[in-house]
């Protein structure tokens, strides 16, 4: 089967979605498919699907109604014949879903929606119907939420949980030493990562961590990421004063190391997905404060493995590290049942095959 991977997101950009494609693309290939990448020129997508030796072709649409990357996928579905296509973006599977007509190809068109993308207007539910065969997403959470509204059949979104890379043998951790006085005894470390964007709310993360420092001055934040409200968040660090003790590492595309040396996974998303990142935090053992965001529910047991607070509200976020500060003897059980729950229920490779048989089902139709 020829499989068309397509993510038109930003040069820069880089997460979640990314990953999955990532993982999706080398699982599917071994697998047997012909499988082909399709992203932004130069993009940071495009350079790891390199490094990964896939076959990666750079087309990026601007729009719905980006007429040229039209064209270009027309040419290169032509060249491809791909029988399944699947867009990462809305603009991709819409303008992906055109330039196969144009083509005169027929393929099956897939939505991935990662995040809660579609609304409930006439335009998402035309264009859905319309230039797709189907929308597979990662939760539960959304697809019950567009099944609430979409009018298409129960079995039009389909659910295939994300995949968690195992954690490399030998693996050399993060130093984090090197941002904290050799006079600190007992450093305890609290690392977030994702894009410095306003979805994932680090300023609330921001508003509890300086509370925590005041009390327990041994406590050490890192986010790791890079975005536009870099520049914001540090002068919000300032504003609080605790530049010493919350550190802005910039983009890191290996995390594995950094978690491997923390103490604990703070996740403080307004809305979200599935998230990878907690994922690959519960496969280190590492204890998770996470908000309850859609695809978290799924992922957190209240007390059992991990802890979660509402969205934008760092009061709640506060009181749940101050927890964790307090019952330190619970972070060693809610870091082994992280560790247990993701290697029995989100290896890759179960992933790849949930997926690959949703998409040979949906061929042979």
């Amino acid at each position: 089967m020829n499989i068309a991977l397509i993510n038109s997101i930003g040069k820069n950009k880089w997460g979640g979605g990314e990953k999955w494609m990532i993982m999706a693309a080398i699982g599917l290939k071994s697998l047997g498919h012909d499988v082909i990448v399709v992203c932004r020129k130069n993009s940071l997508l495009a350079g790891k699907a390199r490094t990964e030796s896939l076959d990666v072709r750079e087309i990026g649409a601007n729009s719905d109604f980006d007429f040229l990357a039209c064209w270009k996928f027309k040419s290169l579905f032509k060249e491809f014949k791909p029988h399944v296509v699947i867009g990462c973006q809305n603009k991709d599977w819409r303008v992906a879903s055109m330039a196969l007509k144009f083509a005169g190809i027929q393929a099956k068109v897939y939505s991935r929606q990662g995040l809660q993308l579609l609304k409930n207007s006439w335009w998402y539910k035309w264009t859905i119907r319309v230039f797709s065969d189907g929308i597979i997403t990662n939760t539960n959470t959304i697809k019950e939420f567009y099944d609430s509204f979409l009018p298409v059949d129960n079995g039009f979104v389909k659910v295939v949980f994300n995949g968690v890379e195992k954690v490399p043998d030998n693996l050399s951790g993060f130093d984090y030493s090197q941002y904290i006085p050799e006079s600190q005894q007992n450093p305890f470390i609290i690392l977030s990562t994702g894009r410095l964007a306003r979805q994932k709310g680090f300023k609330f993360l921001i508003e509890a961590a300086a509370k925590i420092i005041r009390k327990h001055p041994n406590v050490y934040f890192f986010l790791a990421g890079q975005g536009k409200l870099e520049s914001e968040l540090k002068k919000q660090i300032e504003s609080f004063g605790i530049e010493n003790n919350f550190i802005l590492l910039g983009f890191i595309e290996d995390i594995h190391p950094l978690l491997k040396n923390a103490d604990v996974f703070v996740f403080s998303s307004l809305y979200e997905g599935m998230p990878n990142s907690i994922l690959e935090a519960m496969a280190h053992g590492m204890p998770v404060i996470s908000t309850n965001v859609n695809g978290v529910q799924e992922l957190i047991a209240e007390g059992v493995n991990g802890l979660t607070v509402p969205p934008g509200d760092s009061e709640s976020l506060f009181d749940a590290l101050e927890y964790v500060f307090s019952n330190e003897q619970e972070l060693e059980k809610l870091g082994q049942n992280a560790r247990i729950f993701v290697d029995e229920h989100f290896a890759v490779e179960k992933m790849v095959e949930n997926l690959n048989d949703l998409l040979c089902d949906q061929e042979t139709q």
